[in-house]
């Protein structure tokens, strides 16, 4: 207590610009940094806390020979970026994979978003157009860097099935347009493991689809009491001029919905609304043109049409709480059929009468089930997967913004997205009146609409013999066995791919080519291929170290949250604990050859030191809770950022970032040489690392949580929140912290625009809000929920009797229980 008073003195004595040296001062009094590792080495793991700093380590790179690609070039294996394994070594069979019992499966990113910092590195992908597509005669795979030239270089051989009687294509060395010898070492093919081709009349079998968009808007009495209606015309107005329209082709329409379904003809100069009653039998009231208007030539009667709807809908005793959405989406698809494209759905109140109506009896039966006996994402009505299979073969996919609390099947209206490869975006209790909730939505929608997407897409993996693409996890359709047909790519959409090893491979090397056939949102068609080239190893040695840990555990989440949506939640979670141990005693037998005992210590190599914090952050995630706290839509919705999110949002979501603000060093939330904020170094998850004077910052990209001490000095409150003492700190939702004239409030705000947008770069815009420790009791529960690796207190109840002790093991406990269990 001395010493925190000594402190406490030291922090109010300083002055706006001292502050920065007494926080300079408390940076070196921070507790030991965790036990640093040589890597190859094995990690203590008992008694030592997570080596978080392994987050922050580079994409694994597979050590493949330069000599096995035909132009030696640096850039010839597909970047981590798009293709990635969760093993950099291949098992030569499958025996050896299972000793292991390490998850061999294949992680795309095919359309991922490009940061503002790498707008001019190499990760952008080369654009082919001179016409030749060289592909193999026997199994249709693209020429590659890791193809070989024989017969002179008159003939390739195929690195994926071998097949030797491929011809180059003459145009490989003589350009016949300038009537040149060209150089075929310099074709962007055979240098780069992704690149995209345009594609030529054989790949098409109609014009490329336009970028076309029917927004469906709920307009219940619900929908009107939360206030969404004037938020989302407000984003969307601000959104219109940046539609991807880049050819003139964009195309909008307008529906809304209640009891009745709302069209509007928008072919005149001002919008006219159409309404039609009969939900039994949809048909169109107007020309399909007048009810899909074309963006450049229709823009006036859009815009009012948007201004209009922020005040048509405001009185809530004129309006129902009946809502058709079945018939309001399939209105919808009719009026996109012609063209393919997308609907964006904005939903707050449960579908009640018509197709497609959900009994809230049914949620509510949802929400009483014992702990853990419930299925993960399990929806309540076949509709909307018929639904959605419509969907597919017009190349329309659907978004989903859904707004509410328990009353309304978050899983259910899941699906339509998750089968036609849309995103799902879900604010339980929005308020429009919360000047935080409404920015969320706004920016949220802001970034949305006007993406870049992948319209009507095919994608198809290729493996060296041997090897089987066996299960495909993600947002997509099924056409074919191992095609994914993908209505909308949309940026940043991850798909999974376990494989099974079926013979025994050939050769040192083993392949894996993937193919999308996609149009963008200016009207071209592509051709996107990746390739990537893996060493095939014979010692589980070399398989343990080549593990990228990151992507394995992605790999057991998607594998648990099947189990999970076709069993129960609870056999997800034991699938993961069980997995943990089985590593962990592989590696102990067959690695460090000690057969696992009570007095032996318990190690991994450094390749797997995340592995078991990670696997105890999902067991204490939302989506496995078992507890029966937490609501179903909440645990829904936490299942499909699992399974959807990209890879650098991934990890963050299941382990969040823990920042310690009040002593970080003065660099902190200044900008380095290249502009980028620096951040503080993260902490672990442990209460251990909270002090009562401090201030702290926890964020898992999805909402910021800023936690006050109770014992923060007068200065700190001044500096950062603008009021004078600590018990005037209001917990809660807050749009932003106050903007100061002070170096302190100048570089936490620098770091939380980082946080909301520089890093993450995504359609999710985090939450904020302030936590005061002694302040809203729910409020600093939910943020020591937060705290992964503490031991947390369950509720005493007899639904909780049966629940997995996982969620309540602090770390320590947790490895204990791997070691007893292995």
């Amino acid at each position: 207590m001395q010493q925190s008073n000594s402190k406490r003195q030291q922090y109010a004595a300083s002055s706006a610009f001292s502050h920065d040296k007494a926080l300079e001062h408390l940076s070196r009094m921070s507790i030991a940094s965790p036990v640093t590792v040589n890597k190859g080495f094995d990690v203590p793991l008992l008694g030592n806390a997570p080596l978080i700093s392994d987050f922050e380590l580079p994409l694994p790179t597979p050590r493949i020979p330069a000599s096995a690609s035909v132009t030696m070039s640096d850039h010839a294996q597909c970047a981590s970026t798009y293709q990635r394994c969760t093993l950099n070594a291949i098992p030569y069979n499958n025996s050896l994979l299972k000793k292991s019992k390490l998850p061999l499966s294949l992680l795309l990113e095919p359309y991922p978003r490009t940061q503002p910092q790498d707008k001019h590195n190499l990760h952008q992908v080369p654009v082919i157009s001179h016409g030749t597509i060289s592909r193999c005669t026997r199994c249709k795979s693209f020429i590659n860097p890791f193809i070989q030239f024989i017969e002179g270089g008159l003939k390739w051989q195929c690195n994926i099935c071998g097949h030797d009687d491929n011809n180059v294509p003459p145009a490989y060395d003589w350009d016949h347009i300038t009537r040149q010898k060209a150089d075929r070492w310099s074709t962007p093919e055979l240098n780069y493991g992704c690149v995209d081709y345009v594609a030529t009349s054989e790949f098409m079998s109609r014009p490329p689809q336009p970028p076309v968009y029917v927004f469906v808007i709920d307009t219940t009495k619900q929908a009107i009491s939360t206030g969404m209606i004037p938020v989302l015309a407000e984003a969307l107005v601000a959104s219109i001029d940046r539609i991807p329209n880049s050819d003139g082709r964009a195309r909008v329409g307008f529906i809304t919905v209640s009891h009745a379904i709302g069209f509007y003809g928008l072919g005149n100069k001002e919008p006219e609304l159409l309404m039609m009653p009969d939900i039994d039998d949809i048909y169109l009231p107007r020309a399909h043109a007048d009810l899909v208007v074309n963006l450049n030539e229709a823009k006036s009667a859009v815009l009012d049409l948007l201004e209009r709807l922020k005040v048509m809908f405001t009185n809530e005793a004129c309006a129902t709480n009946d809502n058709c959405l079945g018939a309001a989406l399939k209105a919808a698809r009719q009026l996109l059929s012609p063209t393919g494209g997308k609907i964006i759905c904005f939903q707050a109140s449960l579908p009640n009468i018509g197709i497609g109506a959900l009994s809230s009896s049914v949620i509510h039966k949802q929400n009483t089930t014992a702990a853990g006996e419930n299925l993960l994402l399990e929806p309540t009505s076949e509709f909307y997967r018929s639904f959605s299979e419509e969907c597919t073969k017009s190349h329309v996919c659907a978004d989903m913004f859904v707004f509410g609390s328990q009353n309304i099947d978050v899983a259910t209206l899941n699906v339509i997205p998750r089968f036609t490869g849309g995103q799902m975006h879900y604010y339980p209790g929005f308020n429009a009146s919360n000047m935080g909730d409404r920015e969320k939505l706004k920016l949220e929608i802001m970034k949305l609409v006007p993406e870049e997407i992948g319209l009507e897409a095919i994608v198809r993996t290729k493996c060296s013999p041997g090897l089987a693409c066996k299960l495909y996890h993600g947002n997509f359709s099924f056409q074919l066995p191992d095609i994914l047909v993908l209505p909308n790519v949309p940026r940043d959409a991850s798909y999974c791919i376990d494989l099974s090893i079926e013979k025994e491979l050939q050769g040192d090397l083993a392949y894996f080519q993937t193919c999308m056939l996609y149009t963008s949102s200016a009207g071209e068609r592509f051709i996107r291929v990746m390739t990537t080239c893996l060493p095939v190893t014979r010692k589980i040695t070399e398989l343990f170290y080549a593990v990228d840990q990151q992507s394995a555990v992605r790999a057991m989440a998607f594998q648990a949250l099947d189990k999970a949506v076709t069993l129960k939640i609870r056999d997800g979670k034991e699938y993961l604990a069980q997995k943990t141990m089985a590593i962990c005693n592989a590696y102990s037998k067959e690695v460090v050859g000690i057969v696992p005992s009570k007095s032996a210590q318990l190690n991994v190599c450094r390749s797997l030191s995340l592995l078991p914090v990670m696997m105890l952050a999902l067991l204490k995630s939302v989506t496995f809770n078992d507890t029966g706290v937490v609501p179903t839509n909440i645990a829904t919705q936490s299942g499909i950022l699992l399974r959807t999110l990209p890879a650098r949002l991934w990890s963050r979501y299941v382990y969040p970032t823990f920042y310690s603000l009040h002593n970080m060093s003065l660099h902190a939330g200044t900008f380095d040489a290249n502009g980028k904020c620096i951040m503080p170094p993260a902490v672990n998850l442990s209460s251990e690392k909270l002090e009562r004077h401090g201030c702290y910052l926890v964020e898992n990209g999805q909402r910021i949580l800023i936690w006050i001490g109770k014992e923060a000095v007068p200065q700190l409150c001044s500096d950062l929140l603008n009021v004078p003492q600590v018990s005037q700190v209001k917990s809660g939702q807050i749009p932003s912290l106050p903007v100061l004239n002070n170096p302190f409030s100048e570089r936490i705000g620098r770091i939380i625009k980082c946080l909301r947008t520089d890093l993450r770069h995504c359609n999710f815009y985090p939450s904020l809000y302030v936590v005061r420790e002694d302040g809203e009791p729910m409020l600093c529960s939910w943020f020591m929920t937060h705290m992964l690796e503490d031991r947390q207190h369950l509720a005493s109840s007899s639904r909780f009797q049966k629940t997995t002790p996982y969620s309540a093991m602090s770390y320590y406990q947790w490895l204990g229980h791997v070691k007893e269990g292995m």
